[in-house]
């Protein structure tokens, strides 16, 4: 296991959450450019605070520490704590910035147990904004069902799951030392998608990777594409975490984050136990 990899994955989606977040809902133009981590004027937080994609994320890596296994009724269960307890959440007890088909799953799940939830419609990007867990697991479980099965909890779509199938494509480029071979179908900025669909978001994630080359510029120039910026975000620190590793991502970005050290352990736990 490259852990240079595995924690620059997982550390690049809770930066890209925490750093996109200032500028959440904007148009592409219509925000002051982000350089560094600020405050988030949409939720009222200071900054390094991150949203539903880091608290989604955390869950999956704290059921897997827990159960010390893959779980999928414990992730749910969590998901519907972080959701009703603001578990995991960078505002202790609340959650804030779900979904629409994220809340609709979760309170499905609560009532009726489901692990399948959401419709063809539910092309959002809920699930591939979390897939860094599910992905690391499935990897060293090879079992690759997995991701499928936790994308399922939230956004049960065939095209979720193929955009699923396509980021794993590119993180397991990455893994292998490869740059990735999938190119963003968005030649300039003027062309990105910045809108919470799946497709859309895994292109304008690749969009900024493919455009740059270093950790630091890609996330800026993913997050000022405003729009969903914090998801944009997320998605691409996991796949450019994936190729620059963890070494990459600017220390002052992991220290800006909140409870940035408990947050290490969690991490540094959750990769001890898929060795």
């Amino acid at each position: 296991m490259d852990k240079n990899k595995v924690k620059g994955m997982l550390w690049g989606l809770i930066v890209g959450d925490a750093f996109g977040s200032p500028i959440q809902f904007s148009t592409k133009d219509g925000h002051k450019w982000l350089s560094e981590m600020e405050d988030c004027p949409v939720f009222n937080l200071p900054k390094g605070y991150w949203t539903d994609d880091g608290s989604m994320a955390l869950c999956i890596i704290d059921s897997y520490i827990r159960q010390r296994d893959y779980d999928l009724k414990d992730i749910a269960r969590t998901f519907a704590k972080w959701y009703f307890d603001g578990y995991l959440s960078s505002v202790p007890g609340r959650s804030f910035d779900v979904g629409g088909a994220t809340q609709e799953s979760i309170i499905a799940f609560h009532r009726s147990g489901n692990l399948v939830n959401g419709s063809e419609e539910s092309q959002g990007n809920g699930s591939i904004m979390r897939l860094a867990p599910s992905y690391l697991i499935a990897r060293y479980k090879n079992e690759p069902a997995i991701m499928h099965e936790v994308s399922d909890l939230t956004h049960a779509s065939a095209r979720v799951r193929q955009v699923v199938d396509r980021f794993a494509k590119i993180l397991d480029e990455h893994f292998s030392g490869l740059k990735t071979s999938e190119v963003s179908p968005y030649k300039t900025r003027n062309d990105v998608n910045n809108s919470g669909w799946a497709v859309s978001t895994l292109d304008a994630a690749l969009w900024a990777f493919n455009t740059t080359d270093t950790f630091e510029k890609g996330l800026i120039d993913a997050v000022n594409l405003g729009g969903d910026s914090d998801t944009i975000g997320a998605v691409y620190g996991q796949l450019a975490g994936a190729y620059y590793g963890f070494n990459a991502i600017p220390s002052r970005w992991i220290r800006e984050v909140k409870t940035c050290g408990e947050i290490n352990n969690m991490i540094d736990n959750f990769i001890a136990m898929l060795e």
